[in-house]
């Protein structure tokens, strides 16, 4: 592919030096991947700098480098503009001919609900008799193949690496998970996406956007790739972003006034049951996960259902079926006489929605096992604290993926905001968890929270296989063995 054909379709360009007749064979960001015939894209990242890189990517073949510095190539043609990530992501959708827009694209950002709402996705398209993919936190699914997920939303070279592959597959729509990291750094740039959903907007991720309206902003940004919006109008958030777009909307909500009202709400063990008012009908609905959360995040998928234009027997069939999302409110049952959920809960609005849903049915005691990651927003692990303790009987702080931190400072940074002295702090996670199991009795609810699907744990210098759900089915089957 040549090189002046892409040089004509980048943004923000300052200036390119040498011939625009060069063949490009790949696109990389990575220096140790540059073969003979690659462009370059020199990236500022957070521990290191692409730019630093390219002698190493040009003696590894590169013919063409991309970046942001006013840098001197001789024989390579070095093409400077404003913004790197935007040059690699318009690189990428280039490079391998624009796979997005052969693709229904559906992307849901938010702070919770995003990985359940693309399975609820999934399911009602399946059902409907699409071929579908899934991107987002607990894999990427290609068809029937499923591959391991780096991060949320991937890279703009590797995702759009796996429109391609899915292209190739047959898929027909991707639900996709969309991070505020990815809007930010713009690795979702030149995507068409077919609707846009918003879930809601609560405390996370303030290490890397520092404030909160940097992260909401962040977050509008996919409407401004959307040509259709779904947004929960219960959120202040989504009040705020569906009175600031220009697109076809449909907002869906329980306490206030939306075009998709869920009424008569029951919340019980078995999961949600209620009724969905939707353009003067009224539809009943069931979806056997529990919890509040569970009726938004399946009112966001009906909502996109609707705007596909799929006929509600079909969507609320589907959801009927799903029993669940791997990691998200997942009971572990070994013939035990008490419950143990395992929940990807990790943020202090997220935790508090597993604990009220607990509470709502709950005969026994609640003990509650969680901490919170290294390196991420410190500002949310006293309140993370506090909440635990608000609506659990017992707490057991324990560590998460402390990274490069030293878990006890984390957990000491919890304890600040706990209430009361119900609560203990064992570091190791294994030990946390067989102690909620082993004082677990008839009838309690043991939640562990934190990790849900993530079967490792991200130590300072390595990362182990640790997954809660089998730990805890291991220890749960040893109490069960010596009854």
């Amino acid at each position: 592919m040549k090189l002046g054909n892409l040089i004509s379709k980048l943004p923000d360009i300052v200036y390119v030096k040498g011939p625009a007749d060069v063949n490009i064979s790949s696109v990389e960001y990575d220096s140790r991947r540059v073969t003979e015939g690659s462009l370059f894209v020199a990236i500022k990242g957070f521990n290191a700098d692409g730019h630093d890189f390219v002698p190493q990517a040009i003696s590894g073949g590169a013919v063409a480098v991309i970046g942001e510095q006013d840098l001197d190539l001789p024989n390579i043609t070095y093409i400077r503009v404003m913004n790197s990530r935007k040059a690699l992501a318009q690189s990428c959708a280039w490079f391998y001919d624009y796979p997005s827009k052969k693709l229904g694209i559906i992307g849901v950002t938010g702070t919770n609900g995003k990985t359940t709402t693309t399975y609820l996705v999934k399911a009602m398209l399946d059902r409907a008799g699409y071929k579908t993919g899934v991107i987002g936190t607990i894999g990427n699914l290609v068809g029937d193949k499923v591959l391991r997920a780096e991060r949320t939303t991937p890279e703009s070279l590797e995702l759009n690496r796996l429109f391609l592959d899915m292209v190739h597959q047959g898929v027909n729509y991707v639900a996709m998970e969309v991070s505020s990291h990815s809007l930010k750094l713009h690795r979702v740039d030149g995507i068409d996406f077919e609707v846009g959903i918003f879930t809601n907007l609560t405390q996370d991720h303030l290490d890397f956007h520092k404030t909160f309206e940097d992260y909401y902003e962040s977050k509008k940004k996919l409407f401004d790739l959307s040509r259709k919006a779904v947004v929960n109008v219960d959120d202040e958030s989504g009040r705020n972003l569906l009175q600031n777009i220009d697109i076809p909307a449909i907002s869906y909500g329980i306490d206030n006034d939306a075009d998709l009202r869920a009424i008569n709400v029951h919340i019980s063990l078995d999961g949600v049951f209620y009724d969905v008012e939707v353009k003067g009908k009224r539809f009943s609905v069931a979806y056997r996960v529990p919890g509040k959360f569970s009726v938004y995040n399946s009112l966001a998928a009906l909502g996109t259902g609707i705007s596909l234009g799929i006929p509600m027997d079909i969507l609320i069939d589907a959801l009927g079926k799903v029993t669940g999302v791997p990691g998200r409110f997942e009971p572990v049952k070994m013939g035990q006489d008490f419950a143990v959920i395992v929940d990807y809960a990790h943020t202090p609005d997220g935790l508090e929605n597993v604990l009220r849903t607990i509470k709502s049915f709950v005969t026994g005691r609640i003990i509650t096992v969680f901490g919170c990651g290294g390196d991420r927003d410190r500002r949310k692990r006293p309140v993370m604290g506090h909440i635990a303790s608000r609506f659990s009987d017992y707490c057991i702080i324990t560590s998460d993926n402390p990274r490069s931190e030293e878990p006890e400072a984390i957990i000491d940074e919890i304890e600040k905001g706990v209430i009361g002295s119900n609560y203990e702090k064992i570091v190791d996670r294994r030990e946390a968890i067989a102690r909620a199991i082993e004082m677990a009795e008839k009838d309690d609810v043991v939640l562990i929270a934190g990790k849900g699907h993530e079967d490792y744990q991200v130590l300072k210098d390595k990362i182990i296989h640790f997954d809660d759900r089998e730990v805890a089915a291991e220890l749960l089957l040893k109490k069960v063995n010596m009854r």
